[in-house]
């Protein structure tokens, strides 16, 4: 990964990720920390209709002299900045949410593997150790905060 590359990872990063305050983590469930620290990635999970469909920002690509790259340098057509929906994802097959772009690696690394609670608290703990390469450049160090989500998206996957 180059210089480039590794910048624009980490200014999606601090542009859209927020990190919770301590003194907030008491006070906030599930959905008010996937709303903070998933949803500008992944849209966020109808509440109202029963429709767990995501609503996601605008896709965009990043660009490179000689064309659009993932981020470990391979060219492509595209590179969705954000993630797939997460609805439904404990029990479902991980890189088959249809309409979004997974890295190489992410594909090679996680072919077959199907979503559990103990896999996502991995995934959030931090993507980047778990499939280096990947897309998701996240790192949730604090486990109360990761329970809730992964709680959460546990509730939002029947």
């Amino acid at each position: 990964m180059d210089a480039k590359t590794a910048g624009f990872g980490f200014l999606i990063l601090l542009s859209g990720m927020t990190h919770v305050q301590a003194a907030d983590l008491d006070q906030m469930d599930g959905l008010q920390l996937y709303n903070k620290e998933c949803s500008v990635c992944h849209g966020n999970l109808a509440q109202k209709t029963g429709q767990l469909q995501p609503v996601r920002p605008v896709q965009m690509a990043m660009a490179a002299a000689d064309g659009v790259h993932d981020l470990a340098g391979e060219r492509l057509a595209v590179v969705p900045i954000y993630g797939p929906p997460l609805s439904g994802v404990i029990g479902r097959t991980a890189g088959t949410s249809s309409g979004y772009t997974y890295s190489k690696s992410f594909l090679q690394k996680m072919d077959g593997v199907v979503w559990d609670e103990a896999k996502v608290d991995t995934w959030i703990k931090s993507s980047q150790t778990m499939v280096p390469g990947s897309y998701m450049f996240y790192s949730q160090k604090k486990s109360e905060v990761r329970g809730k989500i992964v709680q959460y998206l546990k509730e939002h996957s029947q």
